[in-house]
C-alpha cells in the first residue's frame, strides 16, 4: 500500500513487525551482538512463548511486547507534572534493557526487546539468597547491563568502561519472591528489592555472569541539585544516560506519561529500520521507516546519508541522532527487532523544540509539591 502524498510507504506483509513473536532468530547475540560465557539463548519456541506469556502478565501489560513502563521526554510542557505531585529522581544507567527473571525453581532468564530469551547456566548463576538463608526466587526485574567505569572511585579514567565488570542495575521491580509488587510505589518497589536481595547478597560470587546493583530514588527537589553537580557524574560508578522522575503511584506497563526523563542537551536518538532503496542506480540516501500505529512499518519522510559505514545495515534497525535538521547514523541496534513508534519519534521531535534547561529544571523543582 503506498501513499505518495504524504510519504507513507506500507512495507510488504513478509517485512512488517510482527505484534505477535513467530520465530526465534538462531543468531541472536546476548549483549551488543556479541555472546556473553553463561548465558545462552533458548531455542525451544514452546518454552520462550510460555515465558513471554508469563512475564506480560506479571506486568500487568502485552504478552507479545516487551512488557515494561516506559518514560516519555521532559519538555517545556510537561515539566508542571513535577509541581503537581510528589516526585523521585534517579540517574538511568547507560546500557542494555533487560528483564530478569528468576523462575520457583530458581531458574534464571533474560528477556531483550526483540522478546528473544537467554538463560544463565547454574555454574554462571547469580547469587540471590535472602537473609533467612532461602533462595530467591519467583522475582521479575527490570534493569540494565553494564560496565563499571574503569578507577570510577579516584575519577582518573574519564568516564571509560571497565572491560571486564559487568553488572545487572536494577531499575525498577515487578515482583519479588512470589510477591506482586505492582500496586506499591517505585522507592517501595526498590526498597523491597534491596532489602530481599541486595543487602543480604554479601559482595558477589567467583563465576557469576554479572553481579547486581541497584539505582535509589531520592526526593527529586534536593537529590537533582546534588546529581547535577558535576561531581557525582565523575563519582557515579556507571555511564549515566539521563535521569528519571517517577511519580509516587503503582507500576504502569505501557508508555507512561507521568514518568519523565531528562538528559542535559540531550540528541534524542531514535530507532530506525534502515532500507537502501530498491531499483536506483548508486543511491545516495537510505531511507528511514518507524512502526506505525497500523502495525506497518511506515516510512519517515526523511533520508540519511548512505556512507559506507552503513551500506551493508540494509533492513537493520539502527539508531540515529538529530543534527542540523536531520538525523545521523550512530550504531546498529542488536536489543531490537521494530523501530520506534510513530508516537515517540514525535515525541522526540517535540522534545527537541521544547528542551528544558538545568536552570529551568533547578527552577521548577524549587515549587515541587511536598511529600
Amino acid at each position: 500500500m503506498r501513499n505518495q502524498g504524504n510519504s507513507r510507504i506500507y512495507l510488504p506483509q513478509k517485512s512488517r513487525p510482527d505484534s505477535v513473536f513467530t520465530r526465534i532468530e538462531p543468531n541472536t547475540k546476548f549483549l551488543d551482538g556479541h555472546d556473553v560465557e553463561g548465558v545462552h539463548l533458548l531455542t525451544d519456541f514452546e518454552q520462550v512463548r510460555e515465558l513471554q506469556v508469563r512475564l506480560g502478565r506479571f506486568s500487568k501489560g502485552p504478552e507479545d511486547f516487551f512488557p515494561v513502563n516506559w518514560p516519555v521526554s521532559l519538555t517545556t510542557e510537561n515539566i508542571d507534572k513535577l509541581k503537581s505531585s510528589p516526585y523521585v529522581v534517579a540517574p538511568k544507567p547507560s546500557g542494555t534493557r533487560f528483564l530478569f527473571y528468576v523462575d520457583s525453581d530458581g531458574g534464571m532468564f533474560l528477556e531483550n526487546m526483540t522478546q528473544h530469551i537467554f538463560r544463565v547456566d547454574e555454574v554462571h548463576a547469580v547469587k540471590m539468597v535472602s537473609s533467612d538463608g532461602r533462595p530467591v526466587t519467583d522475582t521479575l526485574l527490570d534493569g540494565v547491563l553494564c560496565k563499571e567505569k574503569l578507577n570510577h572511585d579516584d575519577n582518573c579514567n574519564g568516564g571509560e568502561e571497565n572491560p571486564k565488570k559487568l553488572t545487572f542495575v536494577i531499575r525498577d521491580a515487578i515482583r519479588c519472591n512470589g510477591l506482586d509488587l505492582t500496586t506499591r510505589n517505585i522507592v517501595k518497589r526498590i526498597d523491597f528489592v534491596k532489602e530481599k536481595i541486595i543487602k543480604p547478597r554479601e559482595g558477589s560470587a567467583q563465576n557469576e555472569v554479572f553481579t547486581l546493583d541497584i539505582v535509589e530514588y531520592l526526593e527529586a527537589n534536593e537529590a537533582t541539585k546534588s546529581y547535577l553537580d558535576p561531581k557525582f557524574e565523575e563519582s557515579y560508578k556507571y555511564p549515566i544516560r539521563s535521569f528519571v522522575f517517577f511519580p509516587l503511584k503503582n507500576y504502569s506497563c505501557y508508555t507512561d506519561y507521568d514518568v519523565l526523563q531528562w538528559a542535559e542537551n540531550d540528541d534524542q536518538q531514535c530507532s530506525f529500520r534502515l532500507m537502501i532503496p530498491k531499483g536506483i542506480q548508486e543511491p545516495k540516501e537510505a531511507e528511514l521507516f518507524m512502526f506505525g500505529r497500523s502495525c506497518a512499518e511506515i516510512k519517515w519522510d526523511e533520508t540519511i546519508p548512505l556512507t559506507d559505514e552503513i551500506r551493508n545495515l540494509d533492513g537493520c534497525i539502527v539508531d540515529c541522532r538529530y543534527v542540523d535538521q536531520r538525523w545521523m547514523f550512530v550504531k546498529q541496534r542488536f536489543d531490537r527487532n521494530i523501530p520506534n513508534g510513530k508516537r515517540a519519534l514525535e515525541g522526540k521531535l517535540h522534545a527537541l523544540k521544547h528542551p528544558v534547561s538545568r536552570n529551568l529544571l533547578l527552577e521548577t523543582l524549587e515549587n515541587y509539591a511536598p511529600f
